[in-house]
């Protein structure tokens, strides 16, 4: 390819030279949706000179349109794949670029959620241990480097300070879990004052899981209310046994969690503020029951995945969410007729009988979307959507997209090719 036919090649050629240029770009143009694209990128291997090459290209003005960061006079700005890959990279670089682009990247959903994804990625890039040497011995604290030496070192320390475990200057992503461990275990109240300085809005995958296994050692809501806030897009709990003592986080509106000890949404009932909630309902029981969400009068978008086959999930039907994703398993689907303001539906099942509530929310102007490998009733679904002169259809990405508005078909492919609800 002549990288003259392309800005963004010619861009980064001139700082990379063209081989890598293109190898670069053309690794990230094989990502099948723009979420894989980000999160693809991010597990690349360090290389500044190709993150700061990345910074300089993404913010040159010259380039704003060929990476979609100038609004079009229907869509918006609309970042295009190569930019999210570019800006992943960048970004650890220096991360306030997501800022000074935040105008071009757009406030859509999609573009809130990457954002908050490249983050993330950038702070685990910046806390991941160099190749360099070790600190030197006599150098190092006397506290826990990792995981595994705290019990050890607890042992030997029964009276220990928890103000020796806090947050320092040059700590290790290594050191920062075993300091979280370490002041779990300890568990009094001068152990939460310490581990209080460690909350953030978002937490590598590691130290979150020390906070869930530290959460039950302390009142689970001042806890709470410590070390978890609302983050721009969402407060991400990842794996979690239990959701006790979350109504006492401040401002709550977005929350997203896998629960892994039976999905008790009760305490939900108390985070009357939530817009958006995501729940992965990991193996058995799984989901236990969706009574609370009627407590949420703000609630508008709804994600209720995994296992739910135990839950009535006839409760919906007082739900007024307005987007959902929901996995059915066995239960039959009639319910979401009775949800009064749903307007968009990604739904999982089994049952051949789901087609027809699919069709029938369709035509009330619903779009719908369903998995293509769910052949046991997609296949019904496709072939009676076909039939239909009044539903129009969509495939790309694993997804069936069907909507009733001819004018929304090239809307609904975007989102779906975005991986978003339709």
């Amino acid at each position: 390819m002549d990288t003259h036919d392309d800005p963004i090649r010619t861009a980064l050629g001139a700082h990379l030279g063209d081989d890598v240029a293109e190898r670069l770009l053309t690794r990230i143009d094989r990502y099948s949706n723009l979420p894989n694209t980000v999160k693809g990128t991010a597990k690349t291997e360090g290389a500044p000179e190709v993150e700061r090459a990345a910074l300089v290209v993404v913010e040159d003005p010259a380039l704003a349109g060929a990476l979609g960061l100038e609004a079009t006079p229907d869509l918006g700005p609309y970042p295009t794949q190569e930019l999210w890959g570019l800006l992943t990279l960048a970004a650890r670089a220096d991360v306030e670029v997501l800022n000074r682009l935040a105008e071009g990247l757009g406030d859509q959903e999609y573009a809130r959620r990457l954002q908050a994804t490249i983050r993330r990625a950038a702070a685990k890039h910046a806390a991941a241990p160099t190749d360099g040497p070790e600190r030197p011995a006599s150098q190092a604290p006397d506290v826990p480097q990792k995981v595994s030496e705290v019990k050890a070192w607890l042992a030997a320390h029964p009276d220990a300070d928890p103000a020796l475990l806090a947050p320092r200057e040059g700590q290790r992503a290594a050191e920062r879990s075993a300091a979280v461990r370490a002041l779990g275990t300890i568990g009094t109240p001068g152990a939460l004052d310490v581990l209080g300085r460690y909350a953030e809005e978002s937490y590598p995958d590691a130290v979150l899981k020390e906070l869930h296994r530290a959460w039950g050692r302390f009142d689970r809501r001042e806890f709470a209310a410590r070390m978890f806030r609302q983050a721009p897009y969402t407060l991400s709990l990842g794996l979690a046994p239990t959701l006790e003592g979350i109504g006492a986080v401040a401002g709550l509106t977005s929350l997203e969690v896998v629960l892994t000890g039976g999905a008790d949404l009760a305490p939900l009932a108390e985070c009357t503020g939530l817009r958006t909630l995501r729940v992965g309902a990991e193996g058995e029981p799984g989901l236990l029951g969706v009574g609370p969400l009627r407590d949420l009068p703000e609630l508008t978008e709804l994600h209720l995945t995994r296992t739910t086959r135990n839950a009535d999930l006839t409760a919906l039907s007082g739900v007024g969410a307005r987007r959902l994703r929901i996995d059915l398993e066995d239960a039959d689907g009639s319910f979401l007729l009775d949800m009064p303001r749903l307007e968009s539906l990604l739904v999982g099942g089994e049952r051949e009988d789901l087609a027809g509530v699919v069709l029938a929310l369709v035509r009330r102007g619903v779009r719908v979307a369903a998995y293509r490998h769910q052949r046991s009733w997609v296949t019904g679904l496709r072939e009676q959507a076909e039939a239909a002169a009044d539903v129009h259809l969509v495939e790309t990405n694993g997804y069936l997209g069907l909507t009733s508005e001819e004018s929304a078909v090239d809307d609904v492919r975007r989102q779906l090719y975005l991986n978003l609800l339709p």
